[in-house]
């Protein structure tokens, strides 16, 4: 799972990273449609509007935040659920 950053002259962005990827891996541990684990994902990041005080751009406020946009994109992305298949050989 891949997280990108194509945004570009965006201040205050460095604040927020760490963040963003706590969401991103709630997000992909969590899954959309059956809360399982999520592979081969990549997320780009274009472009953020920030608060310009400082207490709006905390953990508590961007993560839970980002997590939902993740899985608004998740949902508009046609998710699909994948059969398990385990094959096993029974010698007596």
């Amino acid at each position: 799972n891949l997280f990108l950053d194509a945004c570009k002259g965006v201040q205050y962005l460095n604040e927020i990273k760490d963040s963003c990827n706590a969401a991103m891996q709630w997000a992909t541990k969590e899954g959309v449609l059956g809360e399982e684990n999520m592979r081969g994902i990549v997320f780009e990041l274009n472009d953020v509007v920030m608060h310009a005080d400082a207490i709006h751009r905390g953990g508590g406020q961007i993560i839970p935040t980002c997590r939902r946009v993740m899985y608004a994109a998740e949902l508009t992305a046609q998710p699909r659920l994948l059969e398990p298949v385990y094959l096993v050989e029974i010698q007596a």
